[in-house]
């Protein structure tokens, strides 16, 4: 007796749903056809295969020449690149010839945060040779010098007590000769570069140095002024920008007098956090938070003037 055909699953359902399911069942049969692994039989089969294969690769390398299509149109409405382009990337000529390259500002940091808490940048490298005086303690100028190494930054301190900076080069780069102390700038070759500037610190207690050292692309001039008096006012008024610490009320009323600052300016400048600094220069004035990190006060300290 010849065996019986098992049931065909799933036929039924096909034939209660009617002429619309068998319909719909067929169209996505024809859409998925069927995968085979039999290898192409024959010289003829490989020649189309290999002639299928240089037209893809063909096809996945981008024209030597783009047509002349707008930038909607090549990216669409949202600006996006169009899903056909994802393995390449090309550009128009007329596109390329807009790309420009912008002049470099001269290299920044960020000095500490305002009121508002808006990053403060203090351009301390530039192309033309920047002075900067400070009215304030060795703290905060180590902390600049400290966040200056990470610019690639050499500097060179010259100072009338090298105690205060012993030391400090090595611990804060691990280098010898990222810092070097001299006791008067005799003999100091002021070098710099974009690579790797310069910072010339003048820490003489009161005054800036006698002579104006000549200054070079890339060579900046840091005065430090442990106390500000008369003899110090020179060298505030000749550098382009002052920071300034908190002040006694002597030290703020002649800082307001050489810097011609508004009068709620030189009040202030008396009860600034030791934290903060006063950022004087370009016809500004602004007052900031330095945001010490947990890697600075390791090796700068706590603020203090």
């Amino acid at each position: 007796m010849a065996p019986q055909a098992a049931p065909v699953q799933g036929l039924a359902p096909l034939q209660q749903g009617g002429q619309q399911q068998v319909s719909d069942a067929t169209g996505r049969g024809l859409a998925a056809p069927q995968l085979t692994s039999a290898p192409l039989a024959g010289p003829q089969g490989r020649a189309l295969a290999a002639a299928q294969a240089a037209r893809a690769l063909e096809n996945d390398t981008p024209p030597d020449e783009p047509s002349e299509v707008d930038d909607e149109a090549r990216t669409g409405p949202s600006g996006k690149t169009s899903p056909l382009h994802i393995g390449w990337h090309a550009i128009s000529r007329k596109t390329l010839r807009r790309v420009t390259v912008a002049p470099s500002a001269g290299a920044g940091l960020v000095l500490g945060r305002d009121r508002q808490h808006a990053p403060v940048p203090l351009h301390l490298f530039a192309p033309e040779p920047v002075r900067i005086a400070l009215v304030g303690g060795v703290w905060a100028a180590q902390l600049l010098i400290f966040r200056a190494f990470a610019l690639g930054a050499r500097v060179v301190v010259v100072t009338t007590e090298p105690r205060a900076w012993a030391g400090f080069g090595e611990r804060a780069t691990g280098q010898y000769n990222r810092l070097t102390v001299h006791s008067s700038d005799q003999g100091v070759a002021l070098t710099g570069s974009a690579q790797m500037p310069t910072l010339a610190v003048y820490d003489l207690g009161m005054t800036g140095p006698a002579t104006t050292p000549p200054l070079g692309p890339w060579r900046t001039q840091l005065t430090i002024l442990r106390q500000l008096d008369r003899p110090g006012l020179a060298a505030l008024q000749e550098s382009q920008l002052a920071l300034l610490q908190r002040l006694g009320g002597d030290e703020a009323a002649l800082a307001a007098s050489a810097l011609k600052l508004r009068p709620h300016s030189s009040q202030f400048l008396q009860f600034m956090a030791d934290d903060m600094l006063a950022l004087i220069g370009d016809g500004t004035d602004r007052y900031l938070f330095l945001g010490q990190t947990q890697t600075e006060q390791q090796f700068v300290g706590l603020p203090r003037r």
